[in-house]
């Protein structure tokens, strides 16, 4: 599902608009344009003006608007913090910086970005007057646009392009104005330092009295702080990145060459025209990063009170939240992959139990050729032939089979030195042949078994020595 986002930076000459669809896949530029502020027209009315033309030439309804406001409007501040909590420092932080600032903190919003730093926190604080805010909301609001996160401008452009360079390294934004140039140190991609300077002159001293006022700064900022700032990149923009030009060679700061931000506009999640002129002025590089900034979710300063409190909690904790999550799914993964050899692992031992199922069955019933389900098969073979082996032998017999072994099983004793070698079931009677070791014991097995209800009468038939000496054969008769 496709996201309108609109880039809005408003400077106090002209308003500076990019309008992208944000997708899944990336972003697309859909339009841009430069409007100026009329000179003429006294208090907001400009501003207004401009943003009427902004909206008649956009169209912009429904879209996202996020409002880059002037570094020159916002108070910056470095200090410590002994711990971390963000809610702790949010409720402190007016205490902190009050003695500071040159009007009511409670006339002020504040917002920070926060480094760790040897057991406490480095803050860099932004505060800017309500009535400013609150004069820019009303001027938007004229024109029906509600911007869900409003920041310096420049900024955003220095958090943008900072995710394109290495991580490691420093990287300087100068953000060039009418009067002072906005100097922004992003070490590791975060904004460590940002100074508003003014401007000396023109023409190549400039670039030679902001280099000294930036090694004085750097210089102040180590002592004071303990930061260090070296940076591997210069980049500046604005209405007078011309003076930042020199005219023998290419322009350098603290020994660094010095570039423009066009390199943003080789995102590669971002597609679109953007080789034209209007570009090409430089003057739309800042607008598109307020819009990146969106799109891509890089969480940063914001004074926008129109945000949700998830959208707040997402800004400030969106790496914590990725990592947990990213933890979770490794845990859901690795439970999911253990399941699904578990299964399979039982589903193995149930197979090669099947296999041995079916090897008894066709060991034990060779005769069955067609084997469907063993286990049944077997089962009603057994059935079969548990059903023959304790009904009637003979036809008109009156007692089982399995009665008779009941009754040899309970009438002589497991002590008693017999074996059967011989049983026939009659209708009316069984003859049992076996041998033991004295008569006497053949006399007690007749008489044990004439005491059982089931016979009627028990006879010895016969009962002889075997040819050894050692052991009486006998043959008895039970009639029942």
């Amino acid at each position: 599902m496709s996201r309108r986002v609109l880039g809005l930076e408003i400077r106090e000459e002209a308003i500076a608009a990019v309008l992208i669809d944000s997708g899944f896949k990336g972003s697309v530029l859909e339009t841009q344009g430069y409007f100026p502020i009329p000179a003429e027209k006294t208090g907001d009315e400009g501003i207004k003006e401009a943003l009427e033309s902004l909206v008649k030439t956009f169209k912009p309804a429904g879209c996202a608007c996020v409002l880059g406001i002037p570094s020159t409007v916002v108070s910056f501040r470095n200090l410590s913090v002994p711990f971390h909590d963000v809610k702790k420092i949010r409720q402190i932080l007016p205490f902190e910086l009050e003695p500071s600032l040159p009007i009511p903190v409670d006339e002020l919003i504040f917002d920070f970005e926060a480094v760790k730093n040897d057991g406490q926190q480095d803050l860099l604080t932004f505060a800017v007057p309500k009535n400013d805010i609150r004069r820019y909301l009303d001027c938007l609001e004229a024109v029906e646009l509600r911007p869900v996160a409003i920041m310096p401008g420049a900024y955003a452009a220095a958090r943008f392009i900072s995710t394109m360079t290495d991580d490691n390294d420093d990287v300087l934004f100068v953000d060039t104005g009418e009067g002072s140039h906005t100097v922004y140190a992003v070490c590791s991609g975060v904004v460590r330092m940002v100074r508003t300077l003014p401007v000396a002159g023109s023409g190549n001293p400039v670039l030679r009295n902001l280099e000294t006022t930036v090694g004085r700064t750097f210089t102040a900022l180590k002592e004071s702080m303990g930061i260090t700032v070296t940076p591997t990149a210069v980049f500046s923009t604005g209405p007078q990145a011309q003076l930042l030009a020199d005219e023998n060679e290419a322009a350098t700061l603290l020994g660094v060459p010095v570039n423009p931000i066009d390199g943003m506009r080789t995102f590669p999640r971002l597609k679109g025209s953007l080789d034209t002129p209007e570009w090409q002025s430089g003057r739309m590089d800042i607008a598109l990063a307020l819009a990146l900034m969106e799109t891509e979710a890089i969480g940063g300063v914001n004074f926008s009170t129109e945000r949700s409190t998830i959208q707040h909690f997402w800004s400030e904790f969106r790496g914590q939240i990725i990592l947990t999550s990213v933890f979770i799914a490794i845990a859901l993964v690795t439970l999911l992959a253990g399941q699904i050899l578990s299964a399979n692992a039982k589903k193995n031992q149930l197979a090669e139990l099947d296999r041995q199922i079916e090897t008894v069955f066709k060991s034990t019933f060779p005769a069955v050729t067609r084997v469907v389900n063993p286990l049944q098969q077997m089962q009603i073979k057994i059935k079969e032939a548990g059903d023959g082996a304790i009904g009637p032998e003979l036809p008109g017999a009156r007692v089982r089979v399995i009665d008779i072994l009941d009754a040899l099983s309970r009438q002589i004793p497991a002590s008693t030195d017999v074996n059967v070698i011989r049983m026939v079931v009659g209708t009316d009677n069984v003859v049992l042949s076996g041998n033991t070791d004295t008569f006497n014991t053949v006399d007690d097995i007749k008489g044990r078994l004439d005491s059982d209800d089931i016979f009627t009468n028990v006879t010895i038939s016969s009962a002889d020595l075997e040819k050894s000496g050692k052991r009486v054969r006998f043959k008895l008769k039970l009639d029942f």
